[in-house]
């Protein structure tokens, strides 16, 4: 499917704010509302709008101190399924460069990041070649 610059207000205006009614859509692109709501329905379809979602305030949750994890392991499938679900990891990317993954991790504090790590040593320690971990100090965007 082709994105026009219609669709793309759409998307940009859903991106913002996932709750955007088709009445809001329709005044923003100049579209009829039953036109967005069809364009909406034919996005979803095509798996280019996966999802609707929120964006939390990661202090008030207790998520508030983040850490990017990069991992380097001995073998294909190092860490497990068990690691992807645990509630601390966020995102893990496959990566190019000196490291195989880059994870990025949310605690409450530091304790809890601490806690978390030397679980992670004592759990993958030996299937892991090398770590770097970088806290966050700001997120900029």
């Amino acid at each position: 499917m082709k994105i026009d610059q219609k669709d793309q207000i759409i998307l940009t205006l859903l991106e913002q704010n996932s709750r955007a009614s088709i009445q809001l859509l329709s005044k923003a692109t100049g579209m009829p509302a039953s036109t967005v709501h069809h364009r909406v329905k034919k996005l979803e379809r095509e798996g280019i709008i996966k999802k609707y979602t929120i964006e939390l305030d990661e202090d008030k949750v207790g998520r508030g101190f983040t850490v990017y994890m990069m991992v380097t392991g001995r073998s294909d499938n190092y860490l497990g399924e068990d690691f992807f679900r645990k509630s601390e990891v966020a995102e893990v990317s496959a990566i190019t460069g000196n490291f195989d993954l880059l994870i990025k991790l949310q605690f409450s504090d530091m304790e809890h990041f601490d806690n978390f790590l030397m679980k992670f040593r004592e759990r993958y320690g030996s299937n892991i070649d090398r770590t770097v971990s970088m806290v966050r100090i700001a997120k900029l965007k």
